[in-house]
């Protein structure tokens, strides 16, 4: 797997350092507005072509993978761009903006015969993989409460009328897409699409969420998810049964320190991630390209879907509106 990238910010920085180790993958080109900054990212990951126009990236024989990480509203753009141009594609978190461009983007893949999919690492963990195994010990649920706040570099400046693109509604910013968006993933990556779902937002001037809310009705149970780039709090996730309870005490985007105590006094603690998050997705991504095991890749993008449509239907509950949103896109 030979990849371009788009983007250059600190979570496309990670990524590359987590890979380095990783066999089979490679880095081809990098695509920047600016000459220099694709230059100096460029000299850093020895990568060893910089485009600053998008289809001569695109067009590049020497990738046949793309990692999108560019601003959110850009994603559906671009990747609609790379599948035409016949390569897979990875999309940082959040997919899309709305539901209608995950779907075109679904379809395209689908009609092309290429691999699509978002870049949640929480998925392809162990220690999910093993909460989702324990799951059946906490008998009947009750409720499930994610939290998950960091305080954002950029919110002092958003203070000062400084407005970055995460705080942007032309950029699909917000707390919902950026931090919740992880608590909403490790939600229903366990359950599946909720029956009901709402979303409390505490908003500033402009009309973008700095942190809020999201309330997932199930036939059984309730959760909570709360997410915060203007606060910081207590990083954890609880999932409570007639049983017991399940906590993980650590950001629900790396799923680490697993409990699980019973009514029965057991206690069990689970951790063997070993590596960087990243490690793990790109592992999985890299052996079904080789393997050509599209099932899994759909699968994995199906509920990539149902994770957008859900959260497109609490921001309009919400009346949180992004230029995607416009009839014309």
């Amino acid at each position: 797997m030979n990849i371009g990238v788009i983007g250059t910010g600190l979570i496309v920085k990670s990524v590359l350092e987590a890979a380095k180790p990783i066999e089979g993958i490679t880095w081809g080109a990098v695509y920047s507005r600016k000459y220099e900054t694709g230059e100096s990212f460029a000299k850093q990951f020895g990568i060893p072509r910089i485009d600053t126009d998008l289809d001569s990236f695109l067009s590049g024989s020497e990738i046949d993978t793309v990692y999108i990480a560019s601003p959110n509203s850009l994603h559906y753009v671009q990747a609609r761009a790379a599948l035409e141009h016949g390569k897979n594609v990875i999309v940082e978190k959040p997919f899309t903006s709305t539901l209608k461009e995950a779907q075109e983007l679904q379809k395209l893949a689908k009609e092309k015969n290429l691999f699509l999919f978002e870049a949640i690492t929480t998925r392809y963990l162990p220690n999910y993989d093993y909460i989702q195994n324990q799951l059946p010990k906490l008998g009947r649920l009750r409720m499930v409460q994610c939290c998950f706040s960091q305080y954002s570099s950029r919110y002092d400046a958003l203070l000062r009328g400084e407005v970055s693109n995460v705080f942007n509604p032309a950029f699909s910013g917000g707390a919902l897409e950026d931090i919740n968006l992880y608590n909403i993933q490790f939600v229903m990556g366990l359950f599946g699409a909720p029956i009901e779902a709402k979303y409390y937002p505490n908003r500033h001037t402009n009309g973008i969420d700095t942190s809020g809310v999201a309330v997932l009705q199930y036939p059984d149970f309730i959760c909570t998810c709360q997410g915060a780039k203007d606060t910081v709090g207590l990083n954890c996730v609880q999932i409570q049964g007639e049983n017991g309870f399940i906590l993980v005490n650590d950001k629900s985007n790396e799923c680490r320190a697993v409990r699980m105590i019973l009514r029965d006094g057991s206690e069990t603690s689970y951790d063997i991630q070993n590596e960087p998050r990243w490690c793990y997705e790109l592992r999985a991504m890299r052996d079904m390209i080789a393997s050509k095991n599209y099932a899994e890749c759909r699968k994995q993008l199906d509920v990539t879907l149902q994770v957008v449509a859900c959260m497109e239907a609490m921001r309009r509950d919400a009346d949180i509106s992004f230029a995607a949103d416009l009839p014309d896109r």
